[in-house]
C-alpha cells in the first residue's frame, strides 16, 4: 500500500498534535487506553452555505447510517458536547442482510456497539432483559441490543433514504428521497459493508436470483430440497452451507483451497478472562485486548490504532491480512457433517441451464446446481458511495486500493467529511473491519470534530 501522511506511518507524530478532547475515558469505562489526541485540519470555520435560505434545517454534525458505527459515533459525539442529526434505519443491514439461524463469530465482549456511557455496553442490556445471551450470540441478539442502543442514543433519528451528499460552500447539503434537504458543517458516512460486495467475474451475466451474493438472502428455508453450491471458504461460506443443510438442501462448498480451515475454541484466553474477573477486569483487558482478534503478540498491535501505526507498511498489511483470513468459527464443524466439499477447483464458465446453472470446474467436471451462492466478500472501493455526488466523490483522495485517505479522526481529504467503518481499517487499524472497531472509532471521530469547535 502506498502511504500517504493520511493513513501511512510517517503521520505517527500527528497523534500529538495538541486538540482539545472533551471525552477521555479512563481504563474503568473502556479496554483502551485512549490517551490519543487526533489529527485534525484546525478549527472549523464559521460555516456558510452558498444556497441556503433562513427557513432550511441547519445542522452542526448528520451522522449517515445507524448501524454500529453510526451509532457508536453517535454516543461519542454526545458525551463530547455535540447534538449530531442521526440519519438511517437502526441496525437495516444486519435486519435485511443476514440470515435466520446465524451466529457471531465474536464472543459477546468482542460485540460490545462502544460507547463512553457505561450503561449502553452489552452486558447492560443482558442486565435489562434479565437473561445472559448464549454463546455463540445468535444475530436476533444482537440486533435486538442495536435497536435498544439506538433508542438511548438517537429515539428521534431520521429514518428516510438519503438520496443525495453535496457540498454547499464550506458546509454540505443532504437531499432526502421525498426532495426535502438539510444542511451541516459536518457529514458522518457510516455506510456498512454492503455497497461493497464482490461478484466473481464470471457471474456478472447472471441473474442475481440465480447467482446471489451470500448478503442478499435472509430466509435459506426457500431452499429445501434444492441443489445449492456456496462459492468460498471463510465465515460466510460456511455458515451459509451449515444453515442451508440444516434447512434441507442439498450443499455443495466449492472452493480454491487445498483444505476448509476452522479457528478452535480460545480456551486458554476464555480461562484466562475468568480467572481475572471483577476489579481485574480492566487489567486483563489491558493485557489481552476484549477484540477476540489476534493472539498474545498480535492483538495489541491489532486493537491500538497508535500501537498500528508505528509498524511498517509491511507489518501494517501483514496484520490486517491475518483478521481476514478465511477460516470457520469453532462451533461449525460438527453442523456441516454431510455437507460435500470440493476444494482446489474454482469455477472456469458458467451457463444458464433450464432449471438452475451449469458450472464448469477448473478440474473438467460440470456441477448442475438450482443456485450459487456467492459468499465471495468485499472489496473496499469509495467511489461506490453512490450517494455522494460526482463531484464530491472526485474530491476525495483515494489509496490505488480504491480506500480514502484518512487522517487519525476519520476525517477524508475534503474538510468536515467523515468516514466510520471497514473504509478505515487501514488508518486505525483491523478492528474496523469488525463491531469491535467502534471502540476505536467513535472516540477518535469525536475528538477531532468536537477538537474542531472554536475554543
Amino acid at each position: 500500500m502506498k502511504q500517504t501522511p493520511r493513513n501511512g506511518p510517517e503521520c505517527q507524530g500527528a497523534e500529538d498534535v495538541a486538540v482539545r478532547t472533551p471525552y477521555r475515558p479512563s481504563v474503568k469505562e473502556s479496554w483502551n487506553e485512549l490517551s490519543f489526541v487526533p489529527e485534525t485540519t484546525g478549527h472549523r470555520p464559521r460555516w456558510s452555505g452558498s444556497h441556503v435560505g433562513q427557513s432550511a434545517q441547519k445542522k452542526e454534525v448528520i451522522v449517515i447510517g445507524a448501524g454500529p458505527y453510526g451509532l457508536s459515533a453517535t454516543a461519542y459525539l454526545l458525551a463530547a458536547g455535540v447534538e449530531p442529526y442521526v440519519i438511517g434505519d437502526p441496525m437495516g443491514f444486519w435486519k435485511q442482510n443476514m440470515p435466520k439461524g446465524m451466529f457471531l463469530r465474536s464472543r459477546a465482549e468482542a460485540s460490545n456497539i462502544s460507547a463512553p456511557q457505561k450503561h449502553l455496553s452489552i452486558e447492560s442490556y443482558q442486565k435489562v432483559l434479565g437473561r445472559k445471551f448464549p454463546d455463540p450470540l445468535p444475530i436476533e441478539d444482537f440486533v435486538s441490543y442495536g435497536e435498544w442502543f439506538q433508542k438511548q442514543v438517537a429515539p428521534n433519528l431520521d429514518r428516510r433514504r438519503v438520496q443525495n451528499v453535496s457540498k454547499n460552500g464550506n458546509g454540505f447539503e443532504v437531499t432526502f428521497e421525498d426532495g426535502e434537504k438539510i444542511y451541516g458543517e459536518s457529514v458522518v458516512l457510516a455506510l456498512g459493508i454492503g455497497l461493497f460486495l464482490h461478484r466473481p467475474e464470471q457471474f456478472l451475466g447472471i441473474p442475481a436470483q440465480l447467482a446471489p451474493h451470500s448478503s442478499a438472502l435472509t430466509d435459506l428455508s426457500q431452499f429445501r430440497g434444492k441443489r445449492i453450491a456456496v462459492l468460498g471458504k471463510g465465515q460466510s461460506a460456511l455458515e451459509y452451507a451449515a444453515i442451508l443443510h440444516e434447512n434441507k438442501a442439498d450443499v455443495a462448498i466449492i472452493t480454491r483451497a487445498a483444505e476448509v480451515k476452522f479457528h478452535s475454541l480460545a480456551w486458554r484466553k476464555h480461562l484466562f478472562r475468568q480467572l481475572m474477573a471483577g476489579p481485574l477486569r480492566p487489567l486483563s483487558y489491558r493485557i489481552l485486548p476484549p477484540t477476540d482478534l489476534g493472539d498474545i503478540h498480535t492483538a495489541r498491535k491489532m486493537a491500538d490504532p497508535k500501537k498500528f501505526r508505528r509498524q511498517s507498511p509491511e507489518a501494517q498489511e501483514s496484520l490486517l491480512r491475518a483478521c481476514t483470513k478465511p477460516a470457520g468459527a469453532y462451533w461449525l464443524p460438527s453442523r456441516l457433517k454431510g455437507v460435500q466439499v470440493k476444494t482446489q477447483v474454482s469455477v472456469t464458465g458458467v451457463e444458464r441451464a433450464s432449471a438452475g446453472l451449469k458450472l464448469a470446474l477448473s478440474d473438467g467436471t460440470v456441477e448442475h446446481v438450482d443456485v450459487v451462492v456467492l459468499a465471495t466478500g468485499y472489496k473496499i472501493d469509495v467511489s461506490k458511495y453512490n450517494i455522494l455526488d460526482s463531484a464530491l466523490r472526485k474530491s476525495i483522495k483515494t489509496t490505488p486500493d480504491g480506500y480514502p485517505e484518512l487522517t487519525t479522526s476519520l476525517e477524508t481529504s475534503v474538510e468536515n467529511l467523515y468516514m466510520a467503518g471497514v473504509i478505515g481499517e487501514k488508518t486505525l487499524g483491523p478492528t474496523l473491519r469488525f463491531v469491535t472497531g467502534t471502540s476505536n472509532a467513535g472516540p477518535y471521530l469525536a475528538a477531532g470534530i468536537a477538537g474542531k469547535r472554536p475554543q
